[in-house]
């Protein structure tokens, strides 16, 4: 018999509703960053850290789960619709899922000079095994498209994987060359600081989060934590995915509030420059804050 957190897709879909929004709330979680821009203890959520999962998005097949059939109707100024459909090892369209962070699947996708990122979540077609996303994009050229879910198998158990495909946007790509973000930057008024450095397996990082030089300690629950950060490594996009450890005592709390401080547990495989963005929420709004560590 399946724990709770085994939910079935097909009955949670009619939850669902084919909309670009933010975990946690009904705004836009659609981020852009630009390289111009300045400058697991009590409880923490390993089951969404990607080293639990197999895979780092740099293959379209895992296990025998394969992306496939992705296909993008949207241009640069010009809505369109992403979509695509998960194999499973016996070679037929997977259509049953777990929540992960209230959602059935993340998706992140992130320009090749790292200058444009996205985290949206598709919804899923019981029926044909389809997973559809409205999506729009700022700059035109090649991105790496990034899946993470949990697939519920027949005998109750989940496989976490985590699959990756190209997707280019069509004109003119003009890449812009890479210039670190470190230390701290500034977004929607709130300043982020982060360690600029992290070693492989290394110890925890330290995130610190103000405002008009005042500590930020209204962090809302978003994807049932208080911030959650997706990075990129740089040439290759590998991609890494980590959460604070300081989590909300009770998910379901919607007062629950945290910051300005956080631990994050250096989740780092191999050694480069990583681009990260840091998303949390504060007041119903999803922000976005890249910055850049160097991981030896």
């Amino acid at each position: 018999m399946p724990s709770p957190r085994h939910v079935a897709a097909s009955a949670v879909t009619v939850a669902l509703t084919l909309a670009l929004s933010a975990c946690g709330g009904d705004t836009n979680e659609t981020a852009a960053a630009q390289s111009s821009m300045p400058g697991m203890s009590g409880g923490a959520m390993g089951s969404m850290n990607m080293a639990a999962f197999e895979g780092d998005g740099l293959k379209q097949t895992v296990d025998g789960y394969m992306f496939t059939k992705l296909t993008n109707t949207a241009k640069v100024g010009k809505p369109g619709q992403l979509s695509f459909v998960i194999d499973n090892p016996k070679h037929k369209p997977q259509k049953d899922f777990t929540l992960q962070q209230t959602k059935l699947l993340h998706m992140y996708l992130v320009r090749d000079d790292l200058t444009e990122f996205q985290h949206i979540h598709p919804s899923l077609d019981m029926k044909t095994g389809t997973w559809t996303v409205p999506i729009k994009f700022a700059k035109p050229g090649p991105y790496r498209v990034v899946i993470e879910f949990e697939a519920l198998k027949d005998d109750g158990n989940f496989d976490d994987r985590i699959l990756g495909d190209k997707l280019t946007v069509p004109g003119a790509y003009s890449p812009v060359k890479y210039s670190p973000i470190t230390g701290s930057n500034n977004v929607d008024g709130y300043t982020v600081t982060l360690d600029p450095t992290a070693t492989v397996h290394g110890p925890n990082m330290h995130l610190k989060i103000t405002k008009d030089g005042q500590d930020v300690t209204d962090l809302q629950q978003y994807l049932e934590s208080y911030a959650h950060i997706t990075g990129f490594r740089k040439d290759t996009l590998q991609a890494v995915h980590v959460h604070p450890n300081e989590v909300p005592p009770y998910k379901t709390d919607p007062n629950a509030v945290g910051g300005p401080n956080l631990t994050l547990m250096s989740l780092f495989t191999d050694p480069g420059k990583y681009r990260l963005w840091i998303q949390f929420q504060t007041n119903g709004a999803v922000h976005a804050v890249p910055l850049d560590v160097t991981v030896s």
